[in-house]
C-alpha cells in the first residue's frame, strides 16, 4: 500500500502476487481507446462490444442478410453494382441473389447511393473466425455469380429463340402474302 503524502489517502494495490493482470490490453493485445480511434467510434462501444458478444472484434451480433449471403454489406454491393442499396436489397429478397434481376445481369447507370450507411462488415479481421467466415463467404459469392451468370446465359438463349420464332412468323407471313398475290 502506498500512502499520497497531500491527502493521506491510502491507495491500496489492485494486484495480489497471484492474479492475474486483467487489463483490456493484456487480454486482448491492444488498447481500447486506438481500437476506438481505428473504427472511429466511442471507447464505450468497443467495452460494450466485449461485454455483448464477447470480443471487440465483432461489431454485431449476427450478420445482415447481404453479409450473410455473399460476405459483403449492403453498401458494398450497392457500389459494386452501381445501384442503389434498396434496390440491391429488393434482389436479394426477390431472388437470393444480389446480382440477379428480371434482365439478368444488368449494372444500372444510375449511381445514386444514399449517403451514410455501414460499409464495415460485423466481424473485423482479428476476430479469430474471420478468415474461416470470410473464406465462406467468398465461395458463396462465387456460386451466386455463377448462378447469375447462367441465368443470364439461359435468358439470352430464350431470347434468341423468341427472335428466331419471330423471323420464322415474319417469313411464313411473306410467303401467304405472296401467295395470295398470285
Amino acid at each position: 500500500m502506498a500512502i499520497n503524502g497531500k491527502t493521506g489517502y491510502i491507495k491500496r494495490e489492485r494486484k495480489r502476487p497471484n492474479q492475474k493482470d486483467k487489463t483490456f490490453s493484456v487480454k486482448w493485445g491492444e488498447r481500447a481507446e486506438s481500437i476506438a480511434e481505428r473504427e472511429d467510434v466511442a471507447v464505450s462501444s468497443i467495452h460494450m462490444r466485449v461485454r455483448n458478444f464477447g470480443t471487440p472484434w465483432q461489431r454485431a451480433k449476427t450478420p445482415s442478410k447481404s453479409e450473410e449471403l455473399c460476405g459483403k454489406t449492403l453498401h458494398q454491393l450497392a457500389d459494386e453494382l452501381q445501384m442503389h442499396p434498396q434496390s440491391v436489397m429488393n434482389r436479394i429478397i426477390h431472388h437470393n441473389n444480389p446480382y440477379l434481376s428480371e434482365r439478368g445481369i444488368i449494372k444500372e447507370e444510375n449511381n445514386s447511393n444514399a449517403q451514410g450507411g455501414r460499409y464495415d462488415l460485423w466481424l473485423m479481421p482479428e476476430h479469430p473466425c474471420y478468415a474461416e467466415w470470410k473464406e465462406q463467404k467468398d465461395n458463396k459469392n462465387a456460386e451466386l455469380l455463377a448462378e447469375a451468370e447462367a441465368y443470364q446465359e439461359e435468358l439470352e438463349e430464350k431470347r434468341k429463340i423468341k427472335e428466331q420464332i419471330k423471323l420464322e412468323r415474319e417469313q411464313r407471313r411473306i410467303i401467304r402474302e405472296q401467295k395470295k398475290n398470285k
